[in-house]
């Protein structure tokens, strides 16, 4: 994704992964600048591990704990932000435009670092009320405890099934349905002919909830685009650049993901 929108967009340089060993991930982000990096993103499980390391965090990072991007400024200091919410709504506005005129009631499905994207990014959009769900009711209740004063609410795992008919937005957060992961265990039979079915997994393409949602009709989205969203506030950051995130793009991606699953 990032090699091809540096192509697209003129810009010199390649995107790497990196693999982080456990405890080194401080040393790794302090070398960055001597290395000539503009920043990296960072997966699970470093994306708490990395507040220790960076010089400055966005408010989004210090609320949620966590860092998905870092950015090495000019002055070689380290700037940390959470992209994940922004990929998510960006997402979720291209693919449904109306959707904040349908949505009232959210239901989100995990309460880990994605489910707490989610929700924020729900918050921001004016969502009425935001239901959270975990097999873990203590993790669910701290994020709770994280967005006090705020219309979210936490219910028995046990219930998830009977929510679905009560949420205009179900949202899987978990990583069930991922490749090499069993399948969500949820039944959408009863959701409401408008409702919007969302996973934040890629990998697959399409998971058993998103193939079930639309052989019921349902307006469904994947994790594919919120991966491709969140690229662009990065991309702001790391090179001024608002990039365009094109239909030739997302194809090269489902390609190269649906080669390598």
């Amino acid at each position: 994704m990032h090699n091809t929108l540096m192509q697209e967009n003129q810009v010199r340089g390649v995107y790497i992964p990196i693999e982080i060993k456990p405890g080194t991930l401080g040393p790794a982000l302090e070398s960055l600048p001597k290395l000539g990096f503009k920043g990296v993103n960072l997966t699970m499980p470093l994306k708490q591990e990395a507040i220790a390391t960076v010089d400055e965090l966005d408010s989004v990072g210090k609320l949620m704990g966590a860092v998905s991007c870092v950015v090495v400024r000019k002055d070689n200091s380290l700037f940390g932000v959470n992209n994940d919410w922004v990929g998510f709504r960006d997402n979720l506005n291209t693919t449904f435009p109306e959707w904040k005129s349908t949505t009232r009631s959210a239901l989100v499905l995990g309460a880990g670092g994605g489910g707490l994207a989610i929700i924020y990014a729900l918050i921001q959009e004016g969502v009425e009320e935001i239901v959270i769900t975990n097999r873990s009711p203590e993790r669910a209740e701290k994020v709770v405890d994280i967005f006090k004063d705020q219309n979210v609410s936490v219910r028995p795992w046990a219930e998830r099934h009977s929510l679905v008919a009560e949420s205009d937005l179900i949202v899987n957060t978990t990583n069930q349905g991922m490749a090499g992961q069993a399948p969500l265990d949820l039944s959408i039979e009863l959701a409401q002919p408008e409702a919007i079915v969302a996973d934040i997994i890629y990998v697959p393409i399409e998971t058993p909830l998103i193939k079930d949602a639309k052989s019921r009709g349902l307006r469904s989205v994947g994790g594919l685009g919120m991966l491709l969203h969140q690229s662009r506030p990065a991309w702001k950051l790391w090179f001024g650049i608002d990039p365009e995130i094109t239909e030739s793009l997302c194809s090269i991606m489902e390609k190269d993901i649906r080669g390598s699953a």
